[in-house]
């Protein structure tokens, strides 16, 4: 029997954590055979950092199956906690929660325990040391405050699963989906892992979070008049735009206003400028039929062949690829006669 303890921390995503709990429940139905004496191939319990029950998100309440004390998993998963999506005003107080947890983990994995997280547990995991020398995944919107907390770590966050061997790390919230079908395969079987993936109805192929990501500018810093021009461009990125222009807008010298642009949001001008565009365009791919040269033209760009080779290498797929995918526009239906 494989051991499985899901670390449900204060706050956190309260459907990862039970959804785990159910995909092994449903591994274990899936596994069962006539004459099959064995048992359930895997134990899963829910453990806290002090025992007692925690409220997620949602304001739901779950309790522990089990105490840290008294379980010596084979697996452990480090749920998601939400704070470091939210902003990081929040991280220090989120993890300074979990702070009881790392002398558990590391003796876990001492023992050979394999050690994943889902989303941003991967904060929980670098706080204990796990994560030195690894590669790591987060959620998409705390990539920028895992770097800034941790910039010593790679960290892929456009990937959606991270295998280092001992140590895995997944992104998104609902990535406990892809990663519970992974540990399945790895732990069971393809066969058991593909007897789950009919069973429950799920997809296997997601590999990336990168069509899935929004650029957020960062505004927090003390830079006002870089924060003032950052106001601006998001009215005026469609306009032809050079370096000198920016810093003439913003009352610098060129080099002083890269430099500091650089600093205060951790893009380029360039790059930032760019992105917007990219969103711009998403936005309009979501909600309008309008056509994808229109598009281009709309977010500033005349040259339609760049504008879809940077749209492919930001967001992973090309613009009909993701209006296919994330449209909520009904197309109109042809008129019977």
């Amino acid at each position: 029997m494989i051991k499985v303890a899901v670390v449900a921390l204060p706050y956190c995503h309260g459907s990862g954590i039970l959804g785990i709990m159910d995909f092994f429940a449903a591994a274990n139905f899936c596994d069962q055979s006539p004459g099959n004496a064995s048992g359930p191939r895997f134990d899963c319990q829910i453990v806290t950092v002090d025992g007692s029950p925690v409220t997620t998100y949602s304001g739901v309440s779950i309790a522990p199956t089990t105490t840290c004390d008294s379980y010596q998993p084979d697996l452990v998963i480090v749920g998601s906690a939400m704070e470091a999506v939210l902003g990081d005003r929040r991280i220090d107080q989120s993890l300074a929660r979990s702070a009881p947890l790392h002398g558990w983990l590391q003796e876990a994995f001492r023992r050979g325990a394999t050690v994943a997280s889902v989303c941003t547990g991967s904060f929980v995991l670098a706080e204990a040391g796990l994560l030195k020398e690894q590669v790591a995944t987060t959620h998409w919107r705390a990539a920028p405050a895992f770097r800034r907390r941790y910039p010593e770590i790679r960290l892929e966050a456009d990937q959606l699963l991270i295998d280092n061997g001992q140590i895995i790390c997944a992104g998104g919230a609902t990535s406990f989906i892809d990663l519970c079908l992974y540990l399945v395969e790895k732990l069971g079987s393809p066969s058991l892992a593909l007897a789950c993936s009919k069973l429950l109805i799920i997809d296997a192929r997601r590999a990336e979070q990168t069509p899935y990501m929004s650029f957020y500018s960062s505004k927090a810093h003390q830079d006002e008049v870089i924060e003032q021009l950052q106001h601006w461009l998001e009215v005026h990125y469609a306009e032809p735009l050079t370096i000198d222009e920016l810093a003439d807008k913003a009352g610098l010298g060129a080099r002083t206003f890269k430099r500091r642009f650089k600093e205060a949001t951790g893009e380029t001008p360039l790059h930032y400028v760019q992105q917007l565009r990219v969103e711009a365009a998403k936005h309009q791919l979501e909600s309008t039929q309008r056509q994808t040269a229109r598009i281009i033209w709309d977010v500033g760009y005349e040259d339609a062949s760049s504008f879809r080779r940077l749209f492919k290498r930001t967001v992973g797929c090309t613009m009909e690829q993701y209006r296919r995918r994330f449209s909520y526009v009904t197309p109109r239906l042809a008129a019977h006669p």
